[in-house]
């Protein structure tokens, strides 16, 4: 199940609903690699760790999907106040999306200038 969620608290329980999941998944994958380097693996186990795994990757992919939606929405409004922080918190997301690396503000920041010129150039009001 997806949902939308719009502001800077819904941009943050978007990427907070990111990190849970791929957390989760991450888990999951764990326990199922666990499983599966012991001796005489359960075919039953194996298949309920699959299954979890499976249920876990199903919603990372939403949560990830969710997030990028949350990037391209449409451009903040025409003040450079108001363009400025939808620049800040795109490149949030970018960073949050690339894992959160060291050093790239920057980089992240450029990139967000980028997609919310071309967001705003790509539609007319």
């Amino acid at each position: 199940m997806c949902m939308t969620l719009t502001g800077t608290a819904g941009s943050e329980m978007l990427r907070s609903a990111y990190r849970t999941t791929f957390q989760d998944y991450s888990n999951k994958l764990n326990a199922l690699q666990q499983l599966m380097a012991g001796r005489g693996a359960d075919s039953t186990r194996v298949e309920a760790a699959l299954l979890e795994v499976e249920k876990a990757r199903v919603a990372h992919n939403c949560a990830r999907d969710r997030l990028a939606r949350e990037l391209v929405r449409p451009p903040a409004p025409p003040d450079d106040r108001g363009r400025e922080e939808h620049i800040r918190e795109t490149a949030r997301l970018l960073w949050e999306l690339s894992g959160r690396p060291e050093g790239t503000a920057e980089r992240d920041w450029r990139k967000a200038e980028q997609l919310v010129h071309e967001a705003a150039a790509a539609v007319a009001c």
